[in-house]
């Protein structure tokens, strides 16, 4: 019993021995191990460069190389002279079956597209027995006495052809004196150059027959007192006549009548005066009345 109790002893405390040394020797290993790893770091090279350096180095726009610029080669077209090509190979060209042109009236674009358009569209001006204005408004003044008798035929004719050439931006208004009385085409406004306008005004002179006494100062103040759309009175007074009946009056006075007419009603007003056969001291008051308003005279003596 006691032989067996120091064995078991014995074996206890070699155990103890072993598992001490070998904790021994761990724990060297250990410390040698870790003491090589903390050497090593310390010889590791550390980077130098600044931070600012670091961003200016990635910030840098990469250069990029020049490229080469090599002399070009001579093409096809180096010699304009010999090596043009013709007209049909860049146009592609084909000549026309026919040799009388009739293909070419084929063109999906008619001729009136590309023409010129016609000058019967544009304003024309006004013009009454040769005497022309490029004015938009106008009344006409024109004598239907007695003394016109075989005359008249001509005057509507060339009154009529007158009215038709206006265009459709100007206006018109006439006035027909004789036998004491004025014969108007309207109401005492401009009329606009409408076909219905110009219609009726073929109808009102183809009615009138001349017959009577004239009164021109009178139908000369009612053509001052016309007026258009915008209250304005016409700019040209056509004022025909083959003659006055001044009675006492000399032609001086006369015409300063109409002159003070004028400035009283139609300040801006032309009258272009014609005369129709008249006798020499008419012919001078014709040329008065024009000059004095800014107008012109025509004489008509070829009937």
């Amino acid at each position: 019993m006691v032989l067996a109790g120091r064995r078991g002893g014995i074996t206890f405390w070699a155990w103890v021995v072993s598992l001490s040394l070998h904790f021994i020797v761990f724990a060297v290993f250990g410390f040698v191990k870790l003491s090589h790893s903390q050497t090593s770091a310390m010889r590791r090279p550390k980077p130098t460069a600044k931070v600012s350096q670091v961003k200016k180095l990635t910030q840098a726009v990469p250069l990029v190389p020049k490229p080469k610029v090599t002399k070009p080669t001579k093409g096809r077209f180096s010699n304009k002279a010999d090596r043009m090509p013709a007209t049909n190979q860049i146009f592609g060209t084909v000549k026309p079956a026919s040799k009388d042109g009739a293909d070419l009236a084929k063109s999906p674009f008619s001729i009136s597209e590309f023409s010129l358009p016609s000058a019967s569209i544009f304003p024309a001006g006004i013009e009454f027995f040769g005497s022309f204005t490029d004015e938009r408004t106008a009344c006409y003044v024109v004598d239907c006495s007695g003394s016109m008798q075989g005359m008249f035929g001509r005057v509507r004719k060339e009154l009529k052809e007158s009215i038709g050439r206006l265009q459709l931006d100007q206006y018109f208004y006439i006035i027909f004196f004789g036998g004491g009385r004025l014969f108007e085409s309207g109401n005492g406004r401009l009329l606009r150059a409408t076909k219905q306008a110009k219609s009726g005004a073929y109808k009102f002179i183809d009615s009138l027959e001349p017959g009577g006494g004239s009164n021109a100062l009178a139908a000369l103040e009612r053509a001052m007192q016309i007026r258009g759309s915008r209250n304005h009175s016409p700019s040209v007074i056509y004022f025909l006549t083959d003659g006055f009946e001044l009675a006492t009056e000399d032609e001086h006075r006369f015409s300063q009548k109409i002159i003070n007419l004028l400035a009283r009603f139609a300040p801006g007003t032309r009258i272009n005066t014609i005369g129709f056969w008249p006798q020499d001291t008419d012919c001078e008051l014709l040329k008065m009345v024009a000059k004095q308003s800014g107008g012109e005279f025509v004489l008509v003596a070829d009937y």
